[in-house]
């Protein structure tokens, strides 16, 4: 687990970065603009997490093909999801519209509300080039060659942090374009993604057993898997996103004071919690693995070594986010920036604290459990639990008029249903005897 999980880990966290840095630089443009950063960027993932959510399935089919020995279909898995790729291009640019008006609708400010819809048009415009990455990224992963991941990761970062702050404060000779650099430095560091990638790949050719050279073609049966399997994980991040999304964007219609909090509070926890996702995959793929083999007994080792790795880590963030609360909330706001918005973004952080556990937990079980192929399980519980929380934060903000620092400790303490949830779907699921790759 750790040789797989810890360079995903690595590789998520530098992901991570890569949103937390955009949102620090253009906090040096102005409060607006690091506020659209985080609506205008989740609004655009909400709107393409459908494709990645299939695509990203694709980890969970290599790795199964991996441990039967069928070394051969392993490529023919990444040719099938960069044919899906292309087929989802003009879907998702047909969406930009949509996406520009739930932002213009969702009670932001004018200015923000513009800054974000630049943003979101520029990342939804570039998505192919993502999707291409996450196809590349779901096979070495399947494979369990995750230092190849983060070794395109860490060339993400450096062409990611050095185009924008050229594009955003104007560099060299370009002109300063604030939120619009910052989208622009991300699709380039997703295409610099893709090259190292892609070398990495054609070096394979020197294995005969993957037969590279014979995996460029349609393969329908593969297609058909991919997508049956794929659709609803696809469905499930979906909707998941939309609903976190919609609840960023209802505090956020407090105004730029609680929104600018609300922004520091998630984009906190978000760097923190991403890594997580990292061991989410690597339990995926090892359960994936050894269901394939048939090796139940190590599919469960493999759970269990999960939650002990999730656990660890979260306690390292947990105690971070409550004794060094004043450092993290300093990064984003300085000594003349109003009290409120200082007592809530310290609130809010140290609340996290409680919620990186049951996240953290959650995660690692949902992770198994779609490893063995409980996809619809998974995806009822999760979306249910989060559309129940968006709910939950509209009736409070917007019916009972509750004051923000209030709302998010309702928000936070009653995150313990989803891992309720999934521990009973675990226990009652037999979700050892699931398969599949065919």
């Amino acid at each position: 687990m750790m040789k797989i999980a810890f360079p995903l880990m690595v590789s998520t966290s530098t992901e991570a970065m890569l949103m937390f840095i955009d949102r620090l630089y253009l906090k040096q443009v102005n409060q607006e603009a690091m506020n659209a950063c985080l609506s205008g960027g989740f609004t655009s993932l909400a709107f393409i997490s459908f494709f990645i959510g299939i695509i990203g399935y694709s980890t969970a089919l290599v790795a199964q093909y991996l441990g039967a020995g069928k070394h051969a279909n392993c490529p023919r898995v990444l040719t099938q999801s960069i044919l899906f790729s292309c087929l989802s291009v003009p879907v998702i640019l047909i969406l930009i519209p949509a996406g520009r008006w739930v932002l213009a609708t969702s009670g932001l400010s004018s200015t923000e509300a513009v800054q974000a819809q630049t943003y979101l048009t520029i990342l939804m415009a570039g998505a192919g080039i993502d999707l291409f990455r996450q196809s590349l990224n779901g096979y070495f992963g399947g494979l369990g060659k995750t230092g190849v991941v983060l070794l395109s990761t860490f060339v993400m970062a450096i062409a990611n942090v050095g185009a924008n702050y050229i594009l955003i404060f104007g560099k060299l000779g370009f002109p300063a374009l604030g939120i619009a650099g910052a989208g622009y430095g991300t699709v380039f560091a997703w295409f610099m993604g893709v090259v190292t990638l892609s070398v990495v790949y054609f070096k394979q050719i020197r294995f005969p057993e993957y037969q590279l050279l014979q995996s460029f073609l349609l393969d329908l049966r593969i297609l058909k898997q991919l997508i049956r399997f794929g659709f609803a994980s696809g469905l499930r991040i979906t909707l998941l996103i939309f609903a976190v999304d919609l609840t960023i964007l209802t505090f956020q219609s407090y105004g730029v004071v609680v929104s600018t909090a609300i922004t520091i509070i998630f984009t906190w926890f978000q760097t923190l919690f991403i890594p997580v996702i990292g061991l989410e995959i690597g339990t995926m793929s090892l359960v994936g693995r050894f269901v394939g083999a048939r090796d139940t007994d190590s599919a469960s080792d493999s759970v269990l070594a999960g939650l002990l790795l999730g656990t660890s880590y979260a306690l390292i963030i947990s105690l971070i986010s409550l004794f060094a609360t004043p450092a993290l909330i300093g990064v984003f706001l300085d000594s003349n920036s109003s009290s409120a918005t200082w007592n809530l973004a310290i609130w809010g952080t140290q609340l996290n604290a409680f919620m990186m556990f049951i996240l953290a937990w959650s995660t690692i079980l949902s992770g198994a459990l779609r490893g063995a192929g409980d996809t619809f399980g998974t995806m009822t519980i999760s979306v249910v639990f989060w559309w129940f929380q968006y709910v939950l934060v509209v009736l409070l903000i917007h019916w009972l008029e509750l004051p923000p620092d209030e709302v998010l400790v309702i928000h936070v303490f009653s995150s313990p249903l989803i891992f309720i949830a999934l521990i009973i779907r675990f226990n009652i699921a037999d979700w050892r005897k699931f398969e599949l790759a065919g």
